[in-house]
Parts: structure tokens; sequence; C-alpha cells
């Protein structure tokens, strides 16, 4: 269930980026991230208001993480997709994955073995496959903010499995939502900016829509996930994402995939599945032969750090049962036999 709820914020995410293409057509970068956070608010209120439930926000956390994510990252993307295509912010943003998989290996010290690492790399590979579009990968100025937006949500996803996993997921994206819309109000007023007035109806239903599926819904989802899965799997299900959006895409009319991004969907799909099972004989961590030994010790068996390694008599010698040697499960200290 949990994977099943974290695959959900995926597509979810997926479905909002040709929606946000859509949009930033006629909305500036600033607006529409605010109209996105607002609506992500909105509806995180009515979850909350439907919980019954006193939300518990530790506020010395949320705030900067809330300008991060999604308030800084949105409006970094949104920048990026005023000259560049759906697929290619996409594409770049599954930077997503190495970020949050790489962070979490060297800072929360999550563990990769090589056929893990293999996965992984097979699958940033099937994301490039799915991802392409043949005539928009040439990279331009806006790139970048796609890359910075990238970076942001590696560092939040891993001070939210570090800081804040014993938080309400939904508690968690209300405070953060509510400081993103706090954040970019105030630089949208300062900005001076005027609401534009000749907007068609669609395209405020794609920022209203690409709120929701980008912020509302999988905000509450993808916490619960981050809480409850390790990196090694909440990581490089972002790569889920692209897949999504390709088929939103066609769903809105613009474009559908070709049959080398269809492979590249499979390869995607596959990697994430193969690089979330359990490795079997993993080596364990000091924490666990620690453990091992210490459990070894209340037994009252003899391990090779309690042994004497200062004399060459055998240890069975030196103890009170000078019949026989020590055996697993023997007593050492049964009186000796007449």
């Amino acid at each position: 269930m949990k994977i099943l709820i974290l695959i959900a914020s995926m597509v979810s995410w997926g479905i909002s980026n040709p929606l946000a293409d859509l949009a930033i057509t006629q909305f500036s970068p600033l607006l529409l991230s605010l109209i996105e956070c607002t609506v992500g608010f909105l509806f995180i209120a009515i979850v909350t208001f439907i919980r019954r439930s006193k939300p518990q926000i530790p506020w010395r956390l949320v705030v900067p993480i809330g300008i991060m994510q999604p308030g800084l990252a949105w409006l970094l993307g949104n920048t990026g997709y005023t000259h560049e295509t759906a697929s290619t912010g996409v594409l770049i943003l599954t930077g997503e994955t190495l970020f949050t998989v790489l962070i979490g290996v060297f800072w929360l010290g999550d563990r990769l073995t090589n056929k893990q690492w293999f996965y992984f790399l097979l699958g940033m590979f099937g994301v490039v496959v799915a991802s392409a579009t043949g005539i928009h990968l040439d990279a331009t100025s806006t790139s970048i903010y796609f890359v910075l937006s990238a970076v942001l949500f590696g560092i939040y996803a891993n001070i939210l499995r570090k800081h804040l996993s014993e938080y309400s997921p939904v508690d968690l994206a209300l405070g953060q939502t509510l400081v993103s819309v706090v954040f970019l109000g105030v630089f949208y007023l300062i900005s001076e900016q005027n609401v534009p007035t000749d907007v068609s109806t669609h395209i405020w239903m794609s920022a209203v829509l690409s709120g929701l599926f980008g912020v509302g819904l999988p905000f509450v989802a993808f916490n619960y996930a981050l809480q409850n899965l390790p990196g090694r799997i909440t990581g490089p299900s972002l790569n889920i994402i692209p897949i999504a959006g390709v088929a939103a895409s066609i769903a809105l009319g613009r474009g559908a995939p070709t049959v080398a991004q269809l492979v590249g969907g499979v390869i995607v799909i596959a990697s994430v599945a193969l690089i979330s099972q359990k490795e079997k004989g993993a080596l364990m961590t000091e924490r666990e032969i620690a453990a091992l030994e210490r459990e070894g010790r209340e037994a009252g068996r003899m391990t090779l750090g309690g042994l004497d390694q200062t004399t060459d008599t055998p240890t069975w010698k030196t103890g009170p049962n000078i019949n026989k040697p020590y055996t697993y499960g023997g007593d050492m200290d049964e009186e000796p036999r007449v």
C-alpha cells in the first residue's frame, strides 16, 4: 500500500507538468506558482477539516522547507517552462531522483548495492529514452532553473526523512503550502505585477488543475511515502513522473510518444520494481553487528572479541570445566564429572 501511494503521487506530479506548461503561456512564472500553491493549500485545508484533528506543525522547520518546497522550487520550474517544453522540463527535473538518492546515501547513511546502483542507472537511462522528443533537447539559458529546482527537492526530501518523520503528512503539507503562499504572495506584491484580464477559461483551468495535481494531492501522498519508505525506493520512484507526463500530454493533445519513449517507460517501471527489492545476504551495518555481539554475550556464547589474546593456552583449560572443551550450548561452569 505504501508503494502504491508513492506511485500515485508520482503520477499526479507527472500530470501537472503539461498543465503548467500550458498555463505558463499566459501567466507569469510567479503568478502561476502562487495560483498552484494557493489551490494546493485550499485542498489540504479541506482535508484537514474533514479529518477533524488539530494540526501539529513544527514551524521552526516547516517555514524554511515551505519556502524551499513548493514555493521556490515551483517558481524555478515555472521559470524554466517559459522557454522550454514540458518534456524538456520533465527530463531535467528527473535529476530529483539522483539528488534524493545521493543525498540519502551520503547524509542519512542509505546504502545501495552494486546491483541496485546498476538498476538506478538503468532507470535514469530509461527516463532519457522515455522523455526524449528528438527536436526539443537543445539546452537554453532557462535549463538551469530546472536543475536548481531538482536540487531543492533532493534536499527537502531528505530533511523530511531525517527530522520530520514523526509528524502527520497532512499537517506538514498544510504548513508547507501555507508558508509558500505567504512567501510567493509577498514576492508578488513587491514585484507589482498585474493579474492578466484576457486569460481564457481553459488556461485558468490548467493553472488550477496544475495546483491540484502538482501540489495538493501529491504532497500529502509523497510526504507519507517519504516518512515510511527508504530513499532507495522514494528516489528512483521519481522516474515515474515523466511517464505520467507523456500520458497527460497525449490526453491534452500535446503530442504522442514514440516507440522509443514507450520502451523507455517500460525500463523505468522495471528499474523501480527491481531496485525496491530487498537484497538477500546484504552486509550488516556496525550497529547490527554490535547488536548481534551483545546478544551473543547475553546468551553466554564465546565470541572472538572475548577470547584472551595474550596466551596460547586453550581457553577451555582456563575455566572451571577442565574435563572438556567448550561446545555450543555447553555449560562452562558445570561440576567436573567423577
